[in-house]
């Protein structure tokens, strides 16, 4: 099993279609490699590779059979490990949820939790008139 990894200087991960050319190169000094030319999308440079004949496996740049879109695969590769402070701020997510609805998409909760704020302000000033109402009600 080969571990090799095409990596642009940006730290990207090169995948297959961002590759323009593989050829078989023999050096000067007799040694046989496979010559890669690619053009990086995260930062849009050309960068080339020599990987060794003996450690060349195309199948670096096949992408792994999943569910995953090229553009979710793309920001998973660039990103890089779990942290700890990843780990206990998805802890502290979890003691906070009430129910499943909570946990489906965190980023969808916030959006709604500052709109919801956004048109509370909007409701509280609109319940002011309905709580003098009331009173006024009860006072009459």
């Amino acid at each position: 099993m080969n571990n090799s990894i095409v990596r642009c200087g940006c730290g990207h991960h090169v995948v297959g279609r961002e590759v323009l050319r593989i050829e078989p190169y023999e050096r000067a000094s007799g040694e046989d490699v496979v010559y890669i030319k690619y053009r990086c999308r995260h930062c849009k440079r050309m960068g080339e590779e020599f990987i060794s004949r003996l450690d060349w496996d195309p199948a670096i740049f096949d992408a792994p059979r999943d569910e995953m879109s090229y553009d979710e695969r793309d920001r998973f590769l660039d990103e890089g490990a779990i942290s700890s402070g990843d780990l206990i701020a998805f802890h502290r997510s979890l003691q906070k949820a009430q129910t499943l609805a909570d946990l489906a998409r965190p980023e969808r909760n916030r959006k709604i939790g500052k709109d919801a704020k956004k048109g509370g302000d909007k409701k509280s000033s609109g319940d002011k008139p309905s709580q003098t109402g009331r009173g006024g009600s009860a006072g009459s």
